[in-house]
């Protein structure tokens, strides 16, 4: 019977090991934005601009959709705009070119008498290859859209969540089902994380450019952490809301290779001694 009793708890514990997982999630409210309540994506309009935002990304980035309202062509300079995280700058240009080549070459040493501290070495051949540099200014034609996905922001969502002061509450989930949640609420100012998107851009008017700028405020409205519910049985995530930005974190991974060995040899040695050996 004892023996029975350590398969059982050996087996919990390789059970438990593998299926450990967190949920962090932040819902979004903006300051100079117009929200949309029912989808929970955020807008902004001007007199030759719509920009659109979303954070219902699962690589943990912000969607952006910028739309040219007027008749005359747009230049979206992405060098000079910027994502402004808790008050550190992230351009939204890429600030390094990648690069892929092949080089030919052979070496001749010249000189090598031992009298010579240095010998000179020639290289003779060729290179080819490409470079692929970022996009600083993109061209948006009269009522055309450009969008994207950028940043990354899965380390700030986990690491925010964690640190900051929680309660518990429950919540339902798509079956209707409660399930428990570790939840903060916050109000502008008093936020934790905010995001200021600034953009820059220029009206292209009878051969000048008129440069314009712009600027979006957000931030995070509430922190979740939960890890007894899939992801996509948490209401707001089913519905795709743009306001709600999520991350999936597996606990345990190594500890299940290792510790599931550990216990699997455990097991076999309770049930049959010799096994250990």
């Amino acid at each position: 019977m004892r023996k029975v009793f350590k398969v059982l708890t050996l087996m919990y514990c390789a059970v438990f090991l593998s299926a450990c997982s967190s949920n962090y999630l932040m819902t979004f409210n903006g300051e100079n934005v117009k929200k949309d309540e029912d989808k929970g994506t955020f807008s902004f309009n001007n007199d030759t601009v719509q920009i659109d935002y979303s954070f219902a990304d699962r690589d943990g980035r912000i969607y952006l959709r910028i739309e040219n309202k007027i008749d005359k062509p747009i230049l979206w300079d992405l060098k000079s705009s910027a994502m402004v995280i808790n008050g550190k700058t992230q351009g939204y240009s890429a600030e390094q070119a990648a690069f892929n080549g092949k080089m030919n070459a052979s070496v001749s040493d010249i000189g090598a008498s031992k009298s010579n501290i240095f010998n000179d070495a020639w290289v003779n051949g060729y290179i080819t290859g490409s470079v692929s540099l970022p996009k600083d200014v993109v061209l948006i034609p009269p009522h055309a859209y450009v969008d994207g996905h950028y940043f990354d922001f899965k380390n700030d969502v986990k690491s925010i969540v964690r640190s900051s002061q929680k309660e518990k509450v429950y919540m339902y989930d798509m079956s209707g089902e409660s399930f428990a949640v570790k939840l903060a609420r916050f109000e502008g100012a008093e936020s934790p994380y905010s995001l200021r998107s600034y953009l820059s851009y220029s009206i292209l008017e009878d051969g000048k450019a008129i440069v314009k700028t712009t600027e979006q405020k957000f931030y995070a409205a509430q922190l979740w952490q939960t890890g007894s519910v899939a992801l996509n049985n948490i209401i707001e995530l089913y519905n795709k809301r743009g306001d709600v930005l999520a991350v999936k974190e597996k606990k345990g991974q190594g500890a299940m290779l290792v510790g599931g060995a550990l216990a699997l040899t455990a097991v076999a040695a309770a049930i049959d001694p010799k096994a250990a050996e």
